[in-house]
């Protein structure tokens, strides 16, 4: 996976976020407060791991209170066959070869995942790790890519294993074996609208207060 292709990488909470270079400072903010706000309130509101389709569900619901318009729901369903070990990345990239997305046929670099083999600063991958790895058993993680035209294409992913994970999350190698039930992929595409963010930028920079200076770390 190429950042070196007019995009910035950030984590945001839970999420590995890329932003389109020509995309405003305040929309840029904007779009990752609003992220992060919608992370929050759903796993506020969906504290029961096992309950992958209420987690995203409230996701999408948040983010419609963030302004967002949501445009689809991408058939995100895993591709087959799965290899016998996969990681994050290589997942996200396997669900966006499905989707009959444009813009997402930048991300998928055949050289691999650039940066993210990079060492991460250890308040980054903390940060990640900290919402990603539940109960050293359950992953909830996402993907959103943020372009010029302000459309935010997100990739949400999670499931139980049994195995042990140390280090960093985004280079650990899952198991397949080893994960317990269903993986649970899905999807949406989003419009965000500057003009319906004005009515609720407010009260979610009061909501989050420090964790937006805390949660959302710039990789570049």
């Amino acid at each position: 996976m190429d950042f070196n292709s007019g995009y910035k990488p950030f984590i945001c909470a839970g999420a590995v976020i890329l932003v389109a270079n020509d995309l405003s400072e305040s929309n840029t903010r904007d779009i990752l407060d609003a992220l992060l706000y919608a992370q929050t309130a759903a796993a506020n509101n969906v504290t029961d791991f096992s309950q992958a389709a209420s987690w995203t569900n409230a996701h999408k619901i948040a983010m419609r209170v963030t302004g967002a318009m949501l445009l689809d729901d991408p058939d995100a369903s895993l591709p087959a066959p799965m290899h016998d070990s996969f990681s994050l990345i290589e997942l996200v990239q396997k669900v966006l070869r499905n989707w009959p997305l444009g813009t997402t046929s930048l991300l998928l670099d055949s050289t691999g995942q650039s940066r993210l083999d990079l060492p991460f600063s250890t308040p980054a991958i903390e940060t990640l790790q900290q919402h990603v790895v539940h109960q050293g058993r359950w992953v909830r993680f996402m993907f959103s890519l943020i372009s010029a035209d302000l459309t935010i294409t997100t990739v949400m992913i999670a499931f139980e294993f049994d195995e042990v994970m140390g280090g960093n999350v985004l280079q650990h190698r899952f198991n397949t074996e080893k994960v317990l039930g269903n993986l649970s992929v899905d999807g949406y595409r989003a419009q965000a609208d500057p003009e319906d963010y004005e009515f609720s930028r407010a009260t979610i920079i009061s909501l989050l207060g420090e964790l937006r200076n805390e949660h959302i770390i710039a990789l570049a």
